[in-house]
Formats: structure tokens, C-alpha cells, sequence
């Protein structure tokens, strides 16, 4: 059997040796550098590793010529680290998750991104590169897509090139456009862009009628907005604010709309002057025929049913009020009708504000008939 001495192989003007063959059969390198296993004619055997420093961020155990304070080192346990200019930049931790810009994972997200310290520079930027300036419209930016491990896209951010050209100096005419898939379909569907002048268009691509909306919403078979506040007193917040911010004239606040040529049918305004908010529908003279004094309204107004009852679900007492069932006989116009069943799915509602020219009426009549019966008794005074 032989036996295995140190061995040294020593520059002349080194002060330490530059490769030694150790007791254990191992090829040890400069300073630290280990390798062990068999050397061959072609290089080392497929068992053969290499042991290497740890080393820091400031003295990497691998490093360049030249350039001692770049390259990789291992910071702690199961860990890689890669180092520039003597800081820490990139590091796979020994749970697999990516640090760029931090050398602590905060929660399990694989990819963490930190900003470096500094007034400017503390944000976390990530940026996707396209590799030429788009020649043309639609042509993309870049794309983050969330899939399966079958590479199946469940869905997608994109950005887009949008109308127009596209320069390098001044014009960059874009989109961001949110895809989902839905159940049965092979690939994800727009739902929803936000398009190179900020409008914001829900189940379209278009922004339809009414040039200058800043949201468009359309939907197929779905009711198309649902804003809910929850979790706090009933007095505390509000589940939508309409706020229009000119501080003179009258503020139109929201606008109710039909077909496809957008045609206005109400709106809410606020009218300075009086101080009120006017819920207005449409009153236009040039929008009616066949215009004449309406018949008498008292025997009308007499038909209808002025009840008083029990809010079932509060208990709070109404001592005047409709029932809209009974309304509806009387007065169709004024009623929204529901359904019939004994379980309550589409209720019935009442609008008040129809039954103000049945009133109007009803009074001017009354006043008629009082003026009348003034003159008589007038007239029989002595």
C-alpha cells in the first residue's frame, strides 16, 4: 500500500505554497481553494469538486483578475451571493427565494425586489425591455403572464403600442390591457385597458359614445358597477361620492343615459343659486307633440290609497304613504312594477315626483272651485 505525504509545489516568490497534495489525497489551490478527487489527462473526473472560500461581499470567494471585489460568496448556510464593487446585490437564499437589493426575504413571494437607500432611489423599479421601437399600432411592450406549471395562461398584464406612431424622442402612445380566461376558453380575453389618453374601458375597446368620458363601461348581461362599503358604521362612509370641483355656476354631478348614440333621459345637478340639489328628467318642449290642458285630476286623485303601515323588516311605523300595487291602479306612471310571487326577487317601487302634476292639478281645480264659491257667497252677503 503507498502511502500519501504532503507535497508542495511553492513558486520561488511566494511565501506560501501554491499548490499542495494533503494527506487525504487532496489538491488544495493558492489560498483555500480545495479540489478533490482524481486529475486526468483530460482535466478532473466527474467526482471531483471544488471546494472555495466563502469568502464576503467586500472579499468574494470568487473573484476576477484584476477586480478582487466582484464575483460570488456564500453568506451563511445553503446560501449565493453575488457582489460588486464590494456590495451585495443578488442573492439566492437557502429556501430558493431571489433577493435583489436586500439580503432578508420578507414573506414567501420567490422574486423580491428591494430599492436601493437613498431620497430618490429607494423604490423597487422593474422594467421590461422591448428590443426595438414599435413600427407600428398594437405591437407589445411587454407582457407578465400567470400560468400553470404546463405553461396554460390564466391570465395576462400587457402593455401595447396604441394609434399612432411611435418615436423614440416624443411620442411613446400606449395601453395597459387586463385578460382573464374564462371557463371553456383555450386563452385569456380583454376585460379590461387603460388606453394612451388615460380612459379607462371596461368589456370594450372602444370608447364609444360621448367623446371626452374618462370611463367607459360595457357590459353584456351583467349589471355593470357594484361599489360596496364594508366593515365600518353605517355613517362613516359613503359606497360612492360624486363630486364636481368648479366653485361657480351650476355642477351637473351624474347623467343618465340611453342607446347608443347616447341620449340623455335625467341627470342630478346642483343649482348654485338656490343652494339645492335638482333631480331633473327629461321636460324638453321640443321634445313633445300635441300639447293641450290635461283633463280634471280630483277624481283621479281621489282613486288613490293613502295607507299607513309597518316597515316589516324594521318595525318603524309609516303614518302616510303608497303601496305600490294599489298606486298602480290609480296611477301606472308613477310605479315601477315588480313580480307577483310570494317571495320577494324584483320589488316594487314608487316614484313620487310623477304624482306633483296630478297634484298640481287637483289644487289648481280646488282653488277654482273655492274662487267660485267665494263669488257666491259674495254675492248673497247683504
Amino acid at each position: 500500500m503507498s502511502t500519501i505525504r504532503a507535497t508542495y509545489i511553492q513558486h520561488g516568490s511566494s511565501a506560501v505554497p501554491n499548490i499542495t497534495l494533503n494527506a487525504s489525497g487532496d489538491v488544495v489551490i493558492a489560498s483555500g481553494i480545495t479540489v478533490t478527487g482524481s486529475i486526468t489527462a483530460s482535466g478532473f473526473v466527474s467526482s471531483s469538486s471544488v471546494v472555495i472560500p466563502s469568502g464576503s461581499a467586500a472579499a468574494p470567494g470568487i473573484y476576477f483578475a484584476g477586480d478582487t471585489d466582484t464575483g460570488l460568496f456564500t453568506a451563511s448556510g445553503n446560501t449565493i451571493a453575488v457582489t460588486t464593487s464590494g456590495t451585495e446585490r443578488l442573492r439566492v437564499d437557502d429556501g430558493g427565494k431571489v433577493l435583489v437589493g436586500t439580503s432578508s426575504a420578507s414573506g414567501s413571494a420567490l422574486f423580491q425586489v428591494q430599492g436601493r437607500s437613498g431620497a430618490t432611489t429607494d423604490y423597487a423599479a422593474f422594467s421590461l425591455r422591448r428590443g426595438s421601437l414599435p413600427s407600428a399600432t398594437d405591437q407589445g411592450l411587454g407582457v407578465i403572464s400567470f400560468t400553470d406549471n404546463s405553461d396554460n395562461v390564466g391570465a395576462q398584464i400587457s402593455a401595447l403600442s396604441d394609434a399612432g406612431s411611435w418615436t423614440s424622442g416624443s411620442n411613446h402612445r400606449s395601453r395597459l390591457v387586463f385578460s382573464t380566461t374564462a371557463d371553456g376558453d383555450p386563452s385569456p380575453t380583454e376585460r379590461m385597458r387603460i388606453d394612451s389618453s388615460g380612459r379607462l374601458l371596461v368589456g370594450t375597446s372602444t370608447a364609444g359614445a360621448g367623446a371626452g368620458f374618462t370611463t367607459n363601461v360595457a357590459f353584456s348581461g351583467y349589471d355593470t358597477f357594484i361599489s360596496k362599503t364594508a366593515g365600518v358604521a353605517a355613517n362613516s362612509a359613503v359606497p360612492a361620492r360624486f363630486w364636481h370641483d368648479a366653485a361657480s355656476g351650476d355642477n351637473l354631478l351624474v347623467n343618465f343615459a340611453t342607446d347608443a348614440t347616447y341620449t340623455s333621459r335625467a341627470f342630478i345637478d346642483y343649482n348654485r343659486s338656490a343652494g339645492q340639489v335638482r333631480y331633473n328628467v327629461t321636460s324638453d318642449q321640443r321634445l313633445k307633440s300635441n300639447i293641450q290642458d290635461s283633463e280634471s285630476a280630483l277624481n283621479v286623485l281621489n282613486q288613490i290609497k293613502v295607507r299607513s303601515y309597518i316597515w316589516t323588516e324594521t318595525g318603524y311605523s309609516i303614518p302616510h304613504g303608497f303601496i305600490a300595487q294599489e298606486l298602480n291602479e290609480a296611477v301606472p306612471d308613477a310605479v315601477r312594477a315588480g313580480d307577483d310571487g310570494d317571495e320577494v326577487v324584483d320589488i316594487w317601487a314608487v316614484d313620487n315626483a310623477k304624482l306633483v302634476p296630478l297634484l298640481t292639478k287637483a289644487l289648481q281645480e280646488a282653488m277654482t272651485e273655492i274662487e267660485s264659491l267665494k263669488s257666491r257667497v259674495t254675492a248673497l252677503e247683504p
